[in-house]
C-alpha cells in the first residue's frame, strides 16, 4: 500500500471518528466562577493565597487613568499599601482599550466617573460603560449594538495570569464580560445565574445597595458583588466588557493574579456546560434605568 493511499485512508477514518463524535474536541481551560460575601469590593488575596507556594497579585482602582483617552495601561499595584506583592522580576500588564465604534472620553461611551451612588470606593472615580442608545452618549460615532472595552493580560516572572476579580456595582442586566485564553472563549458572563443565587432586592437582601460608606444603602433596588474567576489549568489573556440599551456598565477594583496551586474561595456560581456563564437576561428583576450626569 503507498504512503499516499495510507494517508488518505487514515484521514477518511479521523473524519468517520469526528462524525460519530469518537474523536473529542480540544478540552478549553477548567474555570471556576465565584462571589464574594457582601459588602466586599476588593479580592480577598488573604484567602486566595492561603496555602499557595507562589501568589503574586495586584489591583487597579484607575487612579491613573483620566477618562477621556482611549487606551490605559495598568500595572495593577495602585490600591494601597498591602495589596501588591511581587517578588523580584514579577509585573503585570493589563492594557484597556475602547472596543471598535465605542466612543470614549467625555460625552462618550466608555469613560471614567467620580464616585456616585453607582459605584466607586475610597472616594476614587470608577470606569463606565454606556450603552450606545444612552441618553449620555451625544457623540457616538459606531453603530455597533453593545458598546465594549477590553483588557489584554501580560505576565512576565509568572507563566500567566489565572486569577481575574472584578467588583461589579449597580449589576445591570445589560453588562456582560467575557474571559479568553489567547482566541478561545473560557468564560461568559450576563446576571441570571448570579441573579437566582443572591435574590431579589427586596427584603433585608445583603447584595443591594451601595456598600460604600460615602453612598452606603443607596441604590438600593441594584446588586453590588465582588466576582472571582479562576482558571484552573490555563490562563486569562483577555477580557471584553459590553454593555447594550440603555444602562451603564460600572465596576472597580479590577484584580490579577499568579496562583499556584489555584483553589478557588468564595460561593461558587454554577457552571451550564463546559462554560462558566452568569447570564444577563433577568430583565424582570432589574428595572432598565435612565441615568444623568
Amino acid at each position: 500500500m503507498s504512503t499516499r493511499l495510507r494517508s488518505l485512508i487514515a484521514t477518511g477514518i479521523f473524519a468517520l471518528l469526528c462524525v460519530a463524535g469518537i474523536v473529542p474536541a480540544a478540552r478549553a481551560d477548567n474555570v471556576a466562577i465565584t462571589y464574594s460575601p457582601a459588602t466586599q469590593t476588593t479580592p480577598n488575596f488573604g484567602a486566595i493565597c492561603a496555602a499557595t507556594t507562589i501568589c503574586d497579585y495586584g489591583t487597579e482602582n484607575f487612579t491613573a487613568w483620566n477618562g477621556t483617552s482611549g487606551t490605559f495601561v495598568s500595572s495593577f499595584n495602585d490600591a494601597g499599601a498591602g495589596t501588591y506583592y511581587t517578588p523580584a522580576g514579577v509585573t503585570f500588564t493589563g492594557t484597556y482599550s475602547a472596543g471598535t465604534g465605542t466612543t470614549y472620553g467625555s460625552g462618550g461611551e466608555w469613560t471614567k466617573l467620580s464616585q456616585d451612588h453607582y459605584g466607586g470606593v475610597n472616594g476614587l472615580g470608577y470606569p463606565e460603560l454606556y450603552g450606545p442608545t444612552a441618553p449620555q452618549v451625544t457623540n457616538k460615532a459606531g453603530t455597533a449594538s453593545t458598546a465594549t472595552y477590553n483588557l489584554a493580560l501580560s505576565a512576565t516572572g509568572v507563566p500567566g495570569v489565572n486569577y481575574f476579580g472584578i467588583w461589579i456595582s449597580a449589576l445591570d442586566p445589560n453588562n456582560n464580560l467575557v474571559i479568553y485564553n489567547g482566541s478561545t472563549i473560557i468564560a461568559q458572563f450576563n446576571s441570571q445565574i448570579l441573579l437566582t443565587q443572591l435574590g431579589t432586592c427586596t427584603g433585608t437582601n445583603p447584595y443591594c445597595g451601595n456598600p460604600a460608606s460615602q453612598f452606603l444603602g443607596q441604590d438600593a433596588g441594584e446588586l453590588f458583588v465582588y466576582v472571582n474567576v479562576f482558571d484552573l489549568n490555563g490562563y486569562i489573556t483577555n477580557v471584553s466588557f459590553t454593555n447594550s440599551g440603555s444602562t451603564g456598565f460600572e465596576s472597580d477594583n479590577h484584580a490579577v493574579a499568579y496562583v499556584n496551586p489555584v483553589h478557588p474561595v468564595g460561593q461558587y456560581v454554577p457552571e451550564p456546560a463546559s462554560l462558566a456563564v452568569f447570564s444577563v437576561g433577568a430583565a424582570a428583576l432589574f428595572r432598565a434605568r435612565r441615568r444623568r450626569r
